[in-house]
């Protein structure tokens, strides 16, 4: 079983220029909406979405037929992880607590 991963993906944050929210302008959040129905249809029982405007996770949420689970993406997700280092300023970027 294979768990999709969506927004802010850390092993291509050389790609999107550092650890910064994804999805905040309409072509961005199309891209991420597009890449969460597709790793759906490619068979994957969930996905996180990370660091995702809360309107974005919820448009997401609503249009896909398995749970997710947001990681800084607001409250509209089917689950939550929340990451503590972040929280609590533990880490130099703390960007799951203040998309």
């Amino acid at each position: 079983a294979v768990m999709g991963h969506v927004g802010l993906t850390p092993q291509a944050i050389s790609a999107l220029g550092g650890f910064r929210p994804q999805g905040r302008n309409s072509a961005s959040a199309i891209m991420v909406f597009e890449n969460a129905l597709a790793l759906q249809e490619a068979g994957c029982f969930s996905i996180v979405l990370e660091c995702i405007p809360s309107p974005v996770a919820a448009a997401i949420t609503s249009a896909l037929r398995i749970p997710t689970i947001g990681i800084g993406a607001g409250s509209t997700c089917s689950g939550q992880a929340l990451v503590y280092h972040d929280l609590l300023g533990m880490i130099q970027h703390p960007h799951h607590a203040k998309v």
